[in-house]
């Protein structure tokens, strides 16, 4: 068969002469004024440079930026150019036109001409191309020093005919016009773009990735280290790698002889390809899918090029690249699988040394390289700059992923006004026009730089006191921060502290009260809801509806921000008072003979934190441990009901109905009731509750079945026993006045984390109440635009929406179009890190290496089981079995049902004090949080010893076959252990 990506400059002499009118050849890009960068794009410039250099990259055309210009803009109406859309961004004028112009250049055809200039190339193409062609953006300003549009402009493979290449061109083109690659061009000043359109013969690709030549700016650390190159490769395209949709094989090579420093091989059950009918995700089979996706030969190959392109000090560089094969599912053609994680393999040979990167031997499969820029984020965050620092690591537990833009637009509204009156209160000053919130690729994030310059206002709120419990923050990240609040003033802190103070206390005092009196107006609210039959109600009803249900959603909010100023408050001074008393105290675990509570950094105040968190377990009554423990009882209903547990565990009940009639179908259906506004990410408006899709909890009732029946109050009584035994030990060291300060203090912490809980539950109904609502506005706007989708709502904002419905004009069709294509396309990003400064950085951090991983304590303990990872966005629930491992990105109250089947839970993000956390001492399980990488690291399977006392996981020995399904480990409920526990009570 030919090569289907040989490098022959001749070639361009045999294109069709209809061809040559509309395409160069991809090999002159850049080399002189008609294909200088300004008529190609940056990429194309880039990929013609590398070939005139000798590099292996695959053949291809590209269409001028003035077929752009010409063409796009003259279909356009008057100032929906993209110069009037860039100056525009950011504005509602700015972001219709945009949808309008999109939606034009996706519906008009290309001239005829073109058309068959396209088809011409197909034609001579296609015996050589089995894959198709590759349809690639090439902005004017793209691949820079300065600008990049990586993850902003589309790219279209597998693209076979001349109806497929029209098709992907008008994509590409109209890619320029999402709003996010509208505002990053404003953002970087950029005046005038053109889109440049690349095409290449697809790589009939065994294996592709990403290599990062060096760490950008900012990033160096012990993850990844300034002398080391980073490798992500999967099986098949690297389209899922570049855009974060599967977790890669993750290499740490030495820049100086190439040696492998550390190692993840990831399970690659799936891999992208092209098949007859485009792209297509094909099985790997088992033994492949463990094996990593390069061999020793292609690895060689990919340092020797980044060696030729670091050349005269250039760098760093963001290259993707293919392995050239025949079946992604096949070991590496060279036989050489790398070494695990953390082992070094023996030293690459040199340059000089080894066959030519032109040249490799037939066996080991080629590396050819498909594109090469410079490493650079995108622009900075609303309201951020340079040195400004952005987290998401408390937050992102309860939003997790990217928003619909209509759940970003109420979560940005009422959190930050929420914020901003909750400082207020405190006396303390919010500068005008201060940003709090960003969205950063769809993702939510704080501006922990903002916030802790207001925060630093008030004595004891220092960024290590308020980081220790949201987690997120390295040692060098909070001095940082405690260096950008150093010279905040707090004279006008202490000069209204004689009014603020005692209006603040009183208000502690009041807030069970007023909690209490939201509650009743609220269940009037949210009765009088559910009564409504919104289909007899006229647009303008509809939308004042929409504002009194949205009117409480801030206020609900900003109470909730209440309670958890006073829960931090009174954690902060139970803190400061064992401080007084650490000296003279001994852990109940040192009095018994087991290790003492030690942190794994080496600070003390570790410890006091820690000690505070279990002193104040055992709440009783607190909302978020309420859907764990009433599915444990539901399942105690079902073992007794031996045709229901049989058609749970057959997987034939999709709701309380598919039940037989008894008690525990009733049950079922209470729990419904009860928390039928629940869901797996509840925060995101567009995802079903429970109550609308009870699969989820189907799910985890199936999997409470498989282990031995419990008592779930033997759950809460662990942390209660913990607790008192703490005190105890507290009592033989202390003053009966310190005993009597402290015993209030527990109190008072208690009842506030009591008070969040049942707030943080409220927002979640009213957030139930605002998706029902919004699911209406849905049938009104599909009835009249039925072209749009179910679900369409959901890409308005709330601002578009209430002026939508008041005006009578709810044509926002193609709004929508705009919004679902640039939120399908966040959703496909990788996560940022959860911590970052400046601009977000365009690399997947690497995980730790080695055997031993560093978090957060947030639930005492010590367990031993096997690892059950919880992929993102659709987790197999059932899958779980008792006494395992959970291990997840993030896990909200949703998914607190599984941690009483679970031994154990460790999670990349959150904090000791995240909802989440407290649950986890609520049932007296261990916990983990903010552990980085913790998902790449671990794999199903892999035997574990979680430490909840002082936040370390440890893998024991390779991964192994999870547990059967014999019932023969328990969790929290259940009498069956896990390999080895250790915990309270």
């Amino acid at each position: 068969m030919a090569d289907p990506t040989r490098i022959a400059r001749a070639d361009s002499a045999t294109d069709p002469p209809s061809v040559r009118e509309w395409l160069k050849p991809l090999e002159s890009a850049g080399q002189r004024r008609s294909t200088s960068a300004k008529r190609v794009g940056g990429k194309a410039a880039s990929l013609g440079r590398l070939l005139r250099d000798g590099f292996p990259v695959p053949r291809g055309w590209v269409l001028d930026a003035r077929c752009f210009t010409e063409l796009v803009d003259r279909q356009l109406p008057r100032g929906h150019d993209l110069v009037t859309l860039i100056r525009l961004s950011g504005t509602k004028v700015g972001v219709d036109r945009a949808a309008r112009a999109r939606d034009r250049i996706l519906s008009e055809p290309l001239p005829e001409t073109l058309s068959a200039a396209l088809g011409a190339l197909w034609q001579a193409i296609a015996p050589e191309a089995p894959w198709g062609l590759a349809v690639r953006s090439s902005a004017t300003c793209e691949d820079s020093d300065e600008t990049s549009m990586a993850g902003l402009a589309t790219s279209v493979l597998g693209v076979r005919g001349d109806a497929e290449l029209d098709a992907a061109i008008r994509q590409v083109w109209a890619s320029a016009f999402l709003p996010r690659a509208l505002a990053y061009l404003a953002h970087a000043g950029v005046r005038d773009a053109a889109m440049a359109v690349v095409l290449q013969v697809m790589v009939r690709a065994e294996a592709a990735g990403v290599l990062f030549t060096a760490p950008p700016p900012g990033l160096e650390g012990e993850h990844w280290r300034a002398g080391e190159r980073l490798v992500n490769a999967t099986l098949g395209l690297g389209a899922p790698v570049v855009d974060g949709a599967v977790a890669a094989d993750t290499l740490r090579v030495a820049r100086d002889g190439g040696r492998v420093v550390a190692s993840a091989v990831a399970q690659k059950r799936r891999a992208l390809v092209v098949g007859a009918t485009g792209l297509e995700e094909v099985p790997v089979p088992a033994a492949r899918a463990e094996q990593p996706a390069l061999g020793e030969a292609a690895l060689r190959q990919l340092v020797e090029l980044a060696e030729r392109l670091e050349q005269g000090g250039k760098g760093p560089f963001d290259v993707e690249f293919a392995v050239e094969g025949e079946d992604p599912g096949r070991p590496p053609a060279d036989g050489s699988p790398l070494p695990a994680e953390g082992s070094s393999s023996p030293e690459a040979p040199s340059a000089e040394g080894s066959s030519s990167p032109e040249a490799p031997s037939p066996e080991a499969g080629r590396v050819w390289l498909l594109q090469v820029r410079p490493v650079s984020g995108g622009g900075f965050p609303e309201g951020g700059g340079a040195d400004t620092i952005w987290s998401r690591a408390n937050v992102g537990e309860a939003l997790p992923g990217a928003a619909t833009p209509l759940t970003w637009s109420v979560a940005r509204a009422f959190s930050d006004r929420g914020f901003r009156e909750a400082f207020a209160a405190l006396g303390c000053r919010v500068p005008r026009g201060a940003r709090l919130v960003a969205n950063v690729y769809g993702r939510f994030y704080l501006n922990l730089t903002a916030f802790m310059q207001i925060a630093a206002q008030v004595p004891g709120l220092s960024p290590r006191a308020l980081l220790g419990m949201s987690g997120g923050a390295s040692e060098q990240l909070i001095a940082r921060l405690a260096q950008q609040s150093a010279g905040v003033s707090r004279r006008r802190f202490y000069a209204r502290l004689p009014l603020t103070g005692p209006r603040l206390l009183l208000r502690h005092a009041r807030l069970e009260r007023e909690v209490s009196a939201y509650e009743g107006e609220a269940l009037w609210a949210q009765r009088a809801l559910s009564e409504l039959d919104m289909t007899l109600l006229p647009d303008d009803a509809i939308g004042t509806t929409l504002r009194s249900v949205f009117l409480l959603l801030e206020r609900t909010g900003t109470l909730m921000l209440h309670c958890a100023s006073a829960s931090l408050a009174s954690h902060l001074a139970l803190c400061r008072a064992l401080e007084r008393v650490a000296g003279r105290r001994a852990s109940a675990r040192s009095a018994s003979g087991e290790a003492p509570f030690d942190d794994p950094a080496g600070r003390a105040e570790t410890n006091v934190e820690h000690l505070a968190q279990v002193l104040a377990g055992g709440v009783r009554e607190l909302d978020s441990a309420g859907p764990g423990i009433e599915l444990a009882r539901v399942a105690e209903l079902v073992v007794l009901d031996r045709a229901s547990r049989e058609r749970l565990l057959a997987g034939e009940v999709r709701g309380p109905r598919d039940l037989p009639e008894g008690p525990a179908r009733d049950a079922l259906a209470r729990f419904l009731d009860a928390h039928g506004d629940r869901a797996v990410r509840e925060a995101e408006l567009a995802t079903p509750r429970w109550r609308e899709d009870p699969a989820p909890v189907i799910a985890m009732l199936t999997a409470s079945l498989r282990g031995a029946p419990g008592d779930p109050e033997r759950a809460l009584a662990r942390a209660r026993a913990l607790a008192d035994r703490e005190m105890a030990m507290l009592e033989t060291r202390i003053s009966r006045v310190e005993l009597a300060l402290l015993r209030a203090l527990v109190g008072r912490a208690q009842r506030y984390v009591r008070l969040r809980e049942r707030m943080r539950t409220w927002v979640t109904r009213v957030l139930g109440m605002l998706r029902k609502v919004a699911l209406d506005i849905d049938r009104r706007l599909r009835r009249i635009e039925p072209s749009l989708l179910p679900g369409s709502v959901f890409f308005c904002t709330y601002e578009e929406l209430v002026t939508a419905l008041s005006s009578g004009r709810a044509d926002v069709g193609h709004v929508v179009r705009l919004r679902r294509a640039e939120h399908l396309r966040d959703a496909a990003r990788p996560d940022p890190p959860a911590t970052f400064i400046g601009r977000p950085p365009p690399v997947v951090l690497p995980p730790a290496s080695g055997v031993r991983l560093l978090g957060l304590p947030a639930s005492p303990g010590v367990v031993e089981g096997r690892a059950r990872v919880l992929e993102p966005g659709a987790p197999a629930l059932d899958a779980v079995e008792p006494g395992e491992v959970l291990v997840a990105r993030t896990t909200d109250v949703g998914l607190s049902p599984l941690f009483l089947v679970a031994a154990a839970v460790v999670t990349e993000l959150g904090g000791p004090m995240s909802h989440a956390s407290i649950v986890a001492r609520e049932y007296g399980i261990p916990a983990v949080v903010n552990v980085p990488g913790v998902t790449l690291v671990i794999k199903t399977g892999d035997r574990l010893r979680v430490d909840g006392d002082r936040g370390v996981v440890e893998r024991l020995d390779e991964r192994a076959a999870p547990p059967s399904t014999n019932g023969a480990a328990g969790g929290a409920l259940g009498d069956g252990a896990p390999l080895l526990v250790a915990r309270p009570g």
